[in-house]
Order: C-alpha cells, then structure tokens, then sequence
C-alpha cells in the first residue's frame, strides 16, 4: 500500500471488522480534532469581536499661535480645556494652588486598552528674549497643525511614539511665559503634565528631551521622577547659578528667583537603565559650556549614568541652538539605539535647515 504523510494502514481481523481497540483510538481522535476545531472558532470569534487596535493622535486645528498673545499672556478656561482634550491636545493640571491647560502635540501612542512601553517627549526652550516684547520669532506663522506633522515625522524616523509638550504660555499653552519660566511653579506644572499624559495613555517610561529653558526642565524633572529612560540635555542652564555669575547677572550668593537643577542632583534616582546626555557646542556664548559640563561632573560624581557631548555643530551666532541634534539623540535612545551609534550620529549628521520650533 501506497502511503502518504498522514496515512496508515488498519489490518482487518478474521471476520472483516477492525478490532474495538482501534475503534476507540479512531473515536478519541475524531473527539480531539472537534475539540479543537471548536476552540479555533471560539477563538476566531472572540478576536472578531475585540476593537481594532487604534493609535492616538492629537487632531490638527486650524488656528495659528498668537505671538501677541503669548506677550501678554495666554487664557484658556476649564471648559475649553476639555475641548481641547478630545482633540488630544490638551490637558488640564494643578499644581502648588495653580492651574493651566497645558498643550501637547503626539503622534503614534496606542490608545486604550493598548499601552505604550515608551514614548519619547520634548519640552521647548525659551520663546522671549530678555524684554520679554516680542515673540514673533518663534511663535508666529504657524500652529498646531505644523506641530502635528513635526511629531508624525519624529514618530516616524525613529518608530516610538513622539510628544512636543509646550511649556505655560507657549505653543499653545496656558499662562505668561515671561514670567513664568524657570520658576518653580513652571516645574510642577510642568512634572504634573508628565504625570497626566502618562496616565491617560498608560505610558511605561520616557525618553524626556528639551533645549535651552527646555532642557534645565529636563535636570529639573531627573530631581522629580523615576521613570525616565532617557534624559537629553540640549544647551541648558542645569547649573543655573553657575551660568548666572560666569555671565556676570548674578552676583555670589545672591538668591535666585528660578530653580537650580545642580542644587537637586543629590535627589536623582539611581537607574543604571537610564541613560543622560548633556549636548552642548563649547563655543556657546549664551549658556557657558562650562556650567554644562558642571552639571556633567555632579552626575558623574554621584554614580549616575551619563555622558558629555561637546559639539562645534550650532550654526546660530550664539553657538546655542542644537534642537536638531537633541531630538535625535532623544529619539534614538527611545528606540533603544546603542550609546556609542547615538553619539556617532550626533557627530556625522548633516547641517539641518534653519527652523522656527525650538
């Protein structure tokens, strides 16, 4: 008899009929196929039935950001902050007696029941000069729809989820940011929006990324969390009263009206998982890069995982700006790159154009 992969051969007894041993192990076989072809309907059915996985991402809108506004002060209530928030645009914090609507721009999360492992989130630097008139620079010409598409191309390049949270009273934010930046009030508002968004797309871990006022938020909140997995430092006053008195504005042991994350290195978490880099250009005239490798060698000093960047790599004539630089590091550190690919990348990128977003 021929055989094939599946058959086989029952050998008839002397009256012609199997005998009722291989009658049975026919009939539990039989059983198990039913079993199990029961189950794979079951199951069938049951992934049928389940909500397909979706992604949230904040709504584009029209309206472009006001720089007069942003000057003055910039007003939203409760009510249009939930508006707002169904747009997953917006959230609503309190912190320490205050309030705000915080905007945020994302692209990328899994919605609800899904989670999100890691997502990667940038925080801008300042959008006001010293006077604190003007802010057409950075805040005039475009608006959340542009900052929608800067997130999807950030999603994108790098596979993580991306997040641009704009601090009170800029991109959209509640709040002065003139008289609000660098203060400690701007910090819990700021470490209160962190939690908010976490929870509201169950977010495991951040990779937090910010430039100049931006990135001492970033030393700020290494001070005020655990679950940061990335930490980048782009051009930031981490060592706030050491960049004061080496550019003359304070002098030694006058009080500061803003937060000095150096003063909060001893209250950073252990984590050999997380990684931090402070990126700076030596030849900053803005924000000495000497009070950035301070802050380098405090973290080193207390066993913190970290690394200095110098790069001549800022085109601008302070020698300040690296946003381009930062948000690669940051997103490639929450892809899981290697340390020593992310600092060679930084190193060979190419000069990026002139933007508006810091």
């Amino acid at each position: 008899m021929e055989r094939g992969r599946w058959a086989f051969a029952i050998r008839p007894n002397n009256a012609g009929h199997q005998p009722l041993q291989v009658r049975r192990i026919v009939m539990r076989i039989l059983l198990v196929f039913r079993l199990r072809l029961n189950r794979l309907i079951f199951v069938t059915a049951l992934i049928s039935a389940l909500p397909a996985l979706s992604f949230a991402q904040s709504v584009p809108e029209k309206e472009q950001f006001d720089p007069v506004a942003v000057v003055n002060g910039i007003k939203i209530s409760r009510s249009q902050c939930a508006a707002l928030a169904k747009n997953d645009t917006a959230i609503w914090v309190e912190a320490d007696g205050r309030a705000a609507c915080i905007r945020y721009y994302a692209v990328g999360l899994k919605s609800a029941p899904g989670s999100n492992p890691i997502a990667a989130i940038w925080m801008n630097g300042d959008v006001l000069g010293p006077s604190g008139t003007n802010a057409d620079k950075r805040q005039k010409g475009f608006g959340p729809t542009e900052m929608v598409a800067l997130e999807r191309k950030l999603s994108g390049r790098f596979g993580v989820p991306s997040i641009f949270l704009a601090r009170p009273g800029t991109y959209g934010s509640s709040g002065k940011h003139y008289t609000t930046r660098g203060g400690p009030i701007e910090a819990s508002l700021i470490n209160a929006a962190l939690n908010g968004i976490k929870k509201r797309y169950r977010i495991h871990s951040w990779a937090l990324a910010g430039h100049s006022g931006g990135g001492t938020l970033v030393a700020e909140m290494l001070a005020r969390r655990n679950d940061l997995l990335c930490a980048v430092i782009s051009s930031g006053a981490s060592a706030y009263r050491a960049y004061r008195e080496a550019r003359g504005l304070t002098k030694p042991g006058e009080p500061l009206t803003r937060f000095d994350p150096y003063t909060s290195l001893d209250k950073i978490p252990a984590d050999p998982k997380r990684r931090i880099f402070v990126i700076g250009d030596p030849r900053e005239t803005n924000i000495p890069f000497s009070t950035q490798k301070l802050y380098y060698e405090g973290l080193v000093a207390r066993g913190l995982v970290a690394w200095l960047v110098p790069l001549e790599r800022a085109i601008d004539s302070r020698h300040h700006d690296l946003v381009d630089f930062a948000e690669l590091a940051n997103g490639m550190c929450a892809a899981g790159a290697g340390t020593n690919e992310i600092i060679q990348a930084l190193k060979t990128m190419p000069e990026p154009p002139r933007r508006r977003t810091n």
